[in-house]
């Protein structure tokens, strides 16, 4: 005697019928959950601070050690509310920042200073500083670089696997 154990049409039918609702309930979910963050995004953009860099990395290019360099970082609130810079951390006791610490209205301009003091190592020299502010983007990363000159020898480490004093 054969046992069959198949479904019979009506239960199959049933089942394709509950697998077809739960997946086109899911996916208008999905739609309405992509329309929903589109929309909060463009809200937010169009009534908030925004904080927009020139540039964000900036070589000295060939540093003695001992030098002592500094480059503005000049930024523009391209938002509809005051910028304010809370804190610019340096990535490395080697870097100091100074920047603009008023609100910045919108459309209107600030600076970010990085100095940039050139007693380690040699070598290429990479260092971020940190901004923090209340823009859209509350945390973004500007750099600034140099080829840092031996002073004892006044060439350029170009095997950096042996720069001990500046791993990068």
């Amino acid at each position: 005697m054969k046992v069959c154990f198949c479904m019979s049409p009506w239960i199959k039918l049933a089942t394709l019928k509950n697998f077809y609702t739960s997946f086109i309930f899911l996916l208008g979910i999905l739609i309405l959950n992509f329309f929903s963050t589109i929309a909060q995004t463009v809200t937010a953009k169009n009534d908030s601070a925004v904080l927009s860099f020139k540039e964000k990395i900036y070589d000295f290019g060939n540093v003695k050690q001992g030098e002592s360099v500094t480059h503005e970082f000049k930024f523009k609130n391209t938002g509809t509310k005051p910028l304010v810079i809370s804190d610019v951390v340096k990535g490395c006791g080697c870097t100091t920042p100074r920047w603009t610490t008023e609100p910045i209205m919108p459309g209107g301009e600030g600076s970010v200073w990085a100095t940039f003091n050139s007693n380690i190592g040699y070598g290429h020299i990479m260092k971020p500083l940190h901004i923090y502010s209340n823009a859209t983007v509350p945390q973004m990363d500007i750099y600034i670089q140099c080829e840092l000159l031996n002073e004892k020898f006044n060439t350029i480490n170009t095997d950096s696997s042996k720069n001990t004093l500046n791993p990068h």
